[in-house]
């Protein structure tokens, strides 16, 4: 089957065959997983050249593909699963910041810092209050029981 036979789903401007779709799906799931492991990410790991390893398809179909189903670029999804890990990480684990850096991959905390706020536009101090926010209420549960 030719993947750029066009079929019944239609984004933006483009078709898409059941084969481009399961691509786009596995990208997507590819990120995810990435980010979703126990395992620390080295600063220099680039998720475009592990994701390119993984496919069959060159880099540049998949992503016009991406970008006219999902309106952004594959790098801008990575960013938007990295900055919603580093929100998970801040306020429902005890690692430091230091530690969800290096477990992610920045290069330095205020790299991440710029990337939290250039999607999120708060800062790492607001998801640490809402931790302590949430140690704060279940303390309180805890008294009145």
């Amino acid at each position: 089957m030719n993947i750029l036979t066009p079929t019944t789903r239609n984004y933006g401007h483009m078709q898409y065959s059941t084969a481009q779709e399961n691509i786009l799906t596995n990208v997507k799931t590819l990120i995810e997983e990435i980010y979703e492991s126990d395992i620390s990410i080295d600063e220099n790991f680039q998720p475009e050249k592990y994701i390119q390893s993984r496919l069959s398809t060159p880099q540049e179909e998949v992503e016009l593909w991406f970008i006219d189903k999902y309106e952004k670029t594959i790098r801008q999804y990575t960013m938007e699963v990295r900055v919603n890990k580093v929100k998970e990480l801040l306020v429902y684990t005890d690692l430091s910041t230091s530690e969800i850096a290096h477990k992610l991959g920045y290069a330095s905390i205020e790299l991440m810092s710029e990337e939290l706020i250039q999607l999120t536009g708060l800062p790492i101090v607001f998801f640490q209050h809402i931790k302590e926010q949430k140690a704060q209420t279940a303390m309180d549960q805890r008294k009145k029981k």
